[in-house]
Order: C-alpha cells, then structure tokens, then sequence
C-alpha cells in the first residue's frame, strides 16, 4: 500500500531513523502482516514471543 494517509497514521518517530525523509521515502510501502509468534534479537538477548 503507499496511501500517504495511512502512512501518517501509523508512522512513529523512530521510524526516522532508516527513513530521514518521512512519509515521503521513494519506495516505502505499508504491508500488513498477521503472526502468531515474534522472534527477537538484538546481539546479547533473543527468545519467541507467542501472541
């Protein structure tokens, strides 16, 4: 999806971080995703998370 208004709602500060130019980034699109579960890492910590 790339409606620039749905964007807007759900775009969060720290997305800046990769994407300086905002809603306005050549390429970005939304997707929406569905899971039943979330594997994280960051380097020193991981584990699964069953929503």
């Amino acid at each position: 999806m790339r409606d620039k208004a749905q964007f807007q709602e759900h775009w969060v500060a720290d997305l800046e971080r990769w994407f300086a130019q905002g809603v306005e980034t050549p390429g970005l699109v939304l997707i929406k995703v569905h899971g039943d579960r979330i594997q994280y890492w960051d380097g020193e910590d991981n584990g699964v998370i069953h929503v």
